[in-house]
């Protein structure tokens, strides 16, 4: 008798072992509880999958997180491990909570929305089995519609001087917060990689100071995401020596021009005084013949008038 009750025992143990491991292997299968759709009311349990498809790539939104203007499908997964419901006609309506309802059959909606914004979606569920029992379920998810991140765009030049502090600035495409990791590589190469800067924006726009020490060709990599999306992007930057500033220029130009002014100076003022004195010497020869002339008096012979 011992033995028959200690074996009973055992069994009894195994069972609810078993049907605790059930139970935890159907809540981690079916999501039960869900912490992503709240059931309001009903005896309908289950719960609600959003998926998102782009390029071929199927997304699960688990978060209560959805990306604008791509297409949605909206399912729900009954709780059923006794398979049960088989043969029961469900009608499902689905409230997007954008002011658009779907009614039908299907235990799924393809839908899209057009607009970022917190939306409210609700799943009404009503079913009338054989046994004439009334089978219902409303359940409620609160969704943040986002816009993708798909562009990020410089604005400004392609183009800078070394040595000089640089202001580029840049406009992300996407709903915010948006992080944002950034990394200059010159000659578009690394020999070993290279961490880049990460910082958080609660905008559109990212400005970037930064000063180039190199000449030549820059690598300015980004990566952008936010709750839905990522992106990566690269610019081509090239960076020229620095130009010579007019400061500098001015004054050069001021002592080259003074420079050249007293050459010419110089050069021209020997030969002026040398034709200077040559005249002088001249005018003074000329003036010394004159007197000469003069302190010679000139002497005629007058013809003997006598004899006539």
């Amino acid at each position: 008798m011992l033995n028959v009750y200690i074996s009973s025992c055992k069994l009894i143990s195994i069972r609810i072992w078993s049907v605790l491991v059930l139970s935890l292997i159907s809540s981690l299968t079916f999501g039960i509880p869900d912490e992503l759709s709240h059931q309001l009311s009903g005896n309908v349990k289950g719960r609600i999958i959003f998926r998102q498809m782009e390029d071929n790539l199927t997304y699960l939104r688990d978060r209560g997180k959805l990306a604008s203007y791509i297409p949605t499908l909206v399912s729900f997964e009954h709780f059923d491990p006794r398979h049960t419901l088989h043969s029961v006609t469900f009608t499902y309506t689905w409230d997007l909570g954008n002011g658009e309802v779907h009614k039908g059959p299907e235990p799924f909606v393809k839908c899209h929305y057009n607009s970022s914004g917190n939306y409210t979606f609700q799943l009404s569920i009503e079913a009338n089995t054989p046994q004439n029992s009334r089978l219902t379920g409303l359940y409620s998810v609160d969704l943040t519609v986002l816009d993708a991140t798909k562009t990020i765009e410089l604005r400004g030049p392609l183009i800078y001087n070394v040595d000089q502090s640089s202001s580029l600035s840049f406009h992300v495409g996407g709903s915010p917060p948006v992080w944002l990791c950034w990394r200059v590589l010159s000659e578009c190469y690394t020999p070993s990689p290279i961490s880049c800067n990460l910082v958080r924006l609660y905008g559109n726009i990212f400005n970037l100071n930064y000063t180039f020490r190199s000449v030549g060709p820059h690598c300015l990599d980004l990566s952008v995401r936010n709750n839905i999306s990522n992106l990566q992007t690269s610019y081509n930057i090239y960076v020229q020596s620095s130009p010579v500033s007019l400061i500098f220029i001015l004054p050069c130009a001021a002592v080259i021009v003074a420079t050249l002014i007293f050459i010419s100076v110089s050069v021209c003022r020997p030969r002026q005084q040398s034709l200077m004195s040559k005249a002088l010497v001249t005018h003074l020869s000329e003036k010394q013949g004159v007197l000469l002339l003069a302190s010679y008096p000139v002497r005629y012979d007058w013809p003997n008038t006598s004899s006539v």
